[in-house]
C-alpha cells in the first residue's frame, strides 16, 4: 500500500517511520526543511520507545504535500487541527484522506474535497523529535475510534484505514470521533494550572510533576462536560472517559498508559503559551465544545472559563478564530440537525 503523510513534527515522524517499517511505501511531506534537514538528506528515521525499533527508510521525503500524495491509496495527516485548511487546499481529490486526529476537521475537509475524509480521536502516538532524523514512541494507541463524513462512507473508509491500523474502530460519525478527543478536557488545565512553573522553571513536565490531584478533578469534570455533550446528541459509542487513563484502566493507549508515562515520559520540554496545547485543543476542541454547548442548551461553565483563560492569556479570543458550529455554517441546528447533516 502507498501511504502519504503530511505533517509537521513527531506525530509525522513516528507514523511515518512505523508504517515503514511495517512494509508500506511511505512519501513523507514535511514542513520545516531546516528543522528536519537530517530526514531530507538521508530519507531514513530512526524510531525507537514502545512503537518500535529501528531505522525506517522512506520513498521519498518532500516539503510538497501534493506531489507526497500522488497516486497514494492513503494520506494520513497527523498535523494540528490549525494547519488543516492549508494542507486540504494542497491535497488532490481521490484517496481517502485521515486526520490523526481531526477536531470535527473530516466535516470542513470533506466538503472541500468532495471526498470521504475521515478523523480519529487521537494521534496513534505519543512522541517527541529527539533532533536529527529520530523520533521517540512513550505510546501507541491500542485503540483508534475514528469517524467519516459523509458517515455512509463509514464501512470503506475503514476498510482502508484498517489495512495500516488494525486498532480502528468505527463510530457513528465525524462528531462523534471529535467529541472522542480529550486532548481539550487534558491540555488545558495541565498548561493553565501549571502557568507558574511553566513561566519560571524552563523544562518541566506537565504530565509527570504538573499532574497533581487537584489537577486531575479539574481535568474529570471538564471532560464530562465533552461526555454530556455526546449523550445529548444521541452518540452510543464508548465514551472514553479521561479518567480510565489516569486510573490506568484500558483506554486509546491500553490499560496502564499513564503509568507507563510516568515511567517513560518523552515530554520534559520547555513550554511556551502558543502551544497546540492551548492553540489547538481549546481553540479547535473547547470552543467547539461550547458552541455545542448553546446549541444544544446545556450548559458548558468549564469548557466557557478555559476559553477565557487561554483566550487572557494568549491575548486573542480563540473564540474568533477556533472551530465552532458558527464559523462551520452549522449554527442554529439543533442534535437531530447536526446528525442529519453528517
Amino acid at each position: 500500500m502507498k501511504v502519504a503523510v503530511i505533517g509537521g513534527g513527531h506525530g509525522a515522524l513516528a507514523t511515518a517511520a512505523d508504517l515503514a517499517l511495517r512494509g508500506r511505501q511511505v512519501r513523507l511531506s514535511l514542513r520545516n526543511r531546516e528543522r528536519f534537514a537530517e530526514v531530507f538528506r538521508t530519507g531514513e528515521i530512526v524510531l525507537s520507545g514502545v512503537a518500535g525499533e529501528g531505522v525506517a527508510r522512506l520513498a521519498e521525503v518532500t516539503d510538497d504535500p501534493r506531489d507526497a500524495a500522488r497516486d497514494a491509496d492513503l494520506v494520513l495527516v497527523p498535523m494540528p487541527a490549525t494547519a488543516q485548511a492549508e494542507i486540504i487546499e494542497r491535497l488532490p481529490a481521490g484517496p481517502l484522506v485521515c486526520l490523526l486526529p481531526g477536531n470535527f476537521g473530516a466535516y470542513p475537509a470533506g466538503r472541500r474535497l468532495a471526498t470521504p475524509v475521515a478523523e480519529t480521536a487521537t494521534l496513534p502516538y505519543g512522541a517527541r523529535f529527539q533532533g536529527g532524523n529520530s523520533v521517540r514512541t512513550a505510546m501507541r494507541a491500542h485503540h483508534l475510534p475514528t469517524g467519516v463524513y459523509p458517515a455512509a462512507e463509514t464501512e470503506n473508509a475503514v476498510r482502508v484505514l484498517a489495512a495500516v491500523y488494525p486498532e480502528v474502530e468505527p463510530v457513528e460519525d465525524a462528531l462523534s470521533a471529535a467529541l472522542l478527543n480529550s486532548n481539550g478536557a487534558l491540555h488545558a488545565p495541565l498548561v493553565l494550572m501549571n502557568a507558574g512553573p511553566i513561566e519560571t522553571l524552563g523544562a518541566y513536565d506537565i504530565h509527570v510533576e504538573g499532574t497533581t490531584p487537584g489537577v486531575r478533578r479539574v481535568m474529570a469534570a471538564l471532560d464530562a462536560e465533552r461526555i454530556a455533550l455526546r449523550r445529548a446528541l444521541g452518540y452510543t459509542s464508548a465514551d472514553w472517559p479521561l479518567s480510565d487513563y489516569y486510573d490506568d484502566a484500558d483506554w486509546f493507549y491500553g490499560p496502564g498508559a499513564f503509568s507507563t508515562v510516568q515511567r517513560k515520559s518523552v515530554w520534559r520540554e520547555p513550554l511556551g503559551f502558543e502551544h497546540r496545547y492551548l492553540v489547538e485543543d481549546v481553540g479547535f476542541g473547547l470552543v467547539l465544545w461550547s458552541s455545542l454547548g448553546r446549541a444544544l442548551g446545556l450548559p458548558t461553565p468549564l469548557s466557557d472559563a478555559f476559553v477565557d483563560l487561554a483566550s487572557t492569556v494568549l491575548g486573542r479570543d480563540l473564540r474568533e478564530s477556533g472551530r465552532s458550529l458558527e464559523r462551520l455554517g452549522l449554527a442554529g441546528l439543533d442534535a437531530a440537525g447536526l446528525r442529519a447533516r453528517l
